[in-house]
């Protein structure tokens, strides 16, 4: 078996046709039969196929259209990617209060980057009327699961009161935790506020921050 090294797959693509081979991969043959005979994973990935032109031409609109269908069956990552095409206006008109859905209905099942992006939403007021409080919880969520940009958000509504009680020793913590994990923006930012800190409260921030 063929093995491509270090080279882009859609190099990959036009070297198999250069070579005479103007087949489908097997794996999008695979997936275009499993995702017409409703399979919702396969449409999932024929809609990634589309999405990033493997073994098929680009196409935003029928890379949605399979996120669709797959979505409509629950399947989580395309609910998700939904969402992402409504609010980049990608495959279909951008539609604020449609990405919402999608993101609320991925975040439901524990999708991450949809809890943060329902957050994000919340605390815009894209797509749904604007409540801090509720964006500050999604972060939480978020950030609880590991999602980087939740970690930091949330950190800085805690140490400002956003949506809430302020809490200048757990915003320390949220946000050393964002650039333990290489947040840049977060880094920067914890070298301001850690100056406000005492020795002893410096120490636990560092301390909890370990742990998340």
């Amino acid at each position: 078996m063929m093995k491509f090294v270090g080279i882009p797959q859609i190099l990959i693509i036009i070297l198999l046709m250069l070579g005479g081979c103007t087949t489908l991969p097997k794996s999008v043959s695979h997936n275009i039969e499993m995702a017409k005979q409703g399979d919702a994973q396969a449409q999932y990935k024929l809609g990634l196929d589309y999405t990033n032109g493997f073994g098929v031409t680009q196409n935003y609109a029928t890379a949605t259209d399979w996120f669709l269908k797959a979505a409509q069956q629950e399947q989580i990552d395309a609910q998700f990617m939904v969402g992402v095409a409504y609010a980049s206006g990608r495959g279909v008109k951008r539609n604020e209060k449609s990405a919402y859905k999608w993101f609320d209905k991925a975040a439901s099942q524990g999708h991450s980057a949809a809890l943060y992006q329902k957050a994000e939403a919340l605390a815009n007021g894209r797509g749904i009327s604007k409540d801090m409080a509720a964006s500050r919880k999604y972060y939480r969520m978020a950030a609880q699961k590991g999602h980087l940009e939740s970690k930091y958000a949330l950190g800085v509504f805690l140490m400002t009161g956003r949506g809430g009680k302020q809490d200048i020793i757990s915003g320390n913590v949220w946000i050393l935790a964002a650039a333990n994990d290489g947040h840049k923006e977060a880094q920067t930012l914890f070298n301001t506020t850690k100056k406000s800190l005492s020795p002893s409260n410096l120490a636990k921030v560092k301390k909890l921050a370990k742990k998340l």
